[in-house]
């Protein structure tokens, strides 16, 4: 959907040829592959993460200053972005000289790094809570900016046969390692596209009073951790091109379920939750709001409930993705030689999963939604 450069700029400070001063940069911009831009729709994507950037971080921002509270915004630095869907960038900060590396992706969180991804991103989400509560209007103004850009009725047929793959790979990971469970039938009796559908009209409740403005892509590839000694950690959050106006769940689930595993589920995932909630109350109140209004615990769990199938959409295609070998990735632009669309099916060739562990870490998803009534 994109390509990534890295890069450092030097200069002077105030015209002052004794002021030198080097800036890291990480430059995100839209493929010059016209086919492959179209294929995955990167001006769409590029447009929403860029009014991200220029139109909603700065009012966060300014919310926070006036707090006393800008360690809550846990992005690196956006200096400058351009967008007309064919020339499209994002310059942002490179952190890595900061000591900032790359979360878990194949392995899963560890318990340590798990916590540390929850507290930042329930700091995020309180912003949101907060700015709403005391600036209604205008954070739906600004919410309003965002366009859904993954579940939306539009966008169903440029996903269905490649969503169609990934269920099949999920109903063989059951059939093979749960064969007739309660998770197969309860699964198998959806009819395609049905789960897609219902996370499309959940991602249309854009203005209820829960309603905050979300990563969208959030799993661990889009986390950024350092140590900072002590045992302690800290992380940033990258890629704003799926942001929308939604319940905080939809963050939350996608990044358990694509980023644990069942054992670490069923020994964390109480505490996964409370830790979530302790953090975002934690936040919302040093933003001088009441969390016990916006967000008590009952209602949280009633959405933990109703959105969490969102992140078991999500992981169907996540964790199959998870498993590839460094060495089965996609040569987009060798594969993609017109300047016309493919279909996605056709670019990101996915088949069943071939080890068990593998199955299993799928099916578990799956198994553990079933048990906890999310489908």
């Amino acid at each position: 959907m994109s390509t990534v450069n890295k890069g450092e700029l030097y200069g002077i400070k105030d015209d002052d040829p004794q002021q030198h001063v080097q800036v890291n940069i990480v430059v995100k911009s839209i493929p010059k592959n016209i086919g492959r831009r179209k294929t995955f729709r990167s001006a769409v994507l590029f447009r929403n993460e860029i009014i991200f950037y220029t139109k909603i971080v700065p009012k966060f921002e300014e919310f926070l200053a006036d707090k006393g509270q800008s360690n809550l915004m846990c992005i690196p630095r956006h200096f400058v972005s351009y967008t007309d869907g064919e020339n499209d960038f994002i310059v942002l900060e490179n952190v890595s000289p900061l000591g900032f590396g790359p979360a878990s992706r194949q392995n899963c969180m560890d318990w340590a790094e798990c916590t540390v991804i929850l507290k930042t991103l329930a700091k995020f989400h309180a912003i949101s809570f907060a700015y709403r509560d005391q600036k209604k209007e205008e954070f739906i103004k600004l919410a309003s900016n965002l366009n859904e850009t993954y579940f939306d009725n539009h966008i169903w047929n440029w996903y269905k046969r490649f969503h169609k793959n990934l269920v099949d790979i999920a109903k063989h990971a059951l059939a093979t390692e749960y064969p007739n469970s309660k998770a197969e039938k309860q699964f198998n009796s959806y009819e395609f596209g049905e789960l897609y559908h219902k996370c499309s009209r959940l991602c249309e409740r854009r203005n209820t009073p829960t309603s905050a403005i979300i990563g969208g892509d959030c799993w661990a590839p889009n986390f950024l951790v350092r140590d900072i000694g002590q045992n302690q950690k800290e992380a940033l959050m990258l890629d704003f091109q799926l942001a929308r106006c939604i319940s905080p769940i939809s963050d939350l689930s996608f990044l358990i379920y694509s980023c644990t595993l069942k054992s670490f589920r069923d020994q964390y995932f109480d505490d996964i939750l409370k830790i979530y909630h302790s953090e975002l109350s934690n936040a919302i109140k040093s933003l001088g709001s009441d969390p016990e209004k916006i967000y008590p615990w009952d209602l949280f769990m009633k959405e933990v409930k109703d959105y969490f199938v969102i992140g078991l959409v999500f992981a169907l295609e996540a964790v199959p993705f998870c498993l590839l070998d460094p060495s089965q990735s996609f040569d987009l632009d060798a594969i993609i030689k017109t300047d016309e669309a493919m279909d996605v099916s056709d670019v990101m060739t996915v088949s069943n999963i071939k080890t068990s562990t593998g199955r299993q870490r799928l099916a578990d998803i799956i198994v553990h939604a079933v048990e906890n009534g999310y489908i």
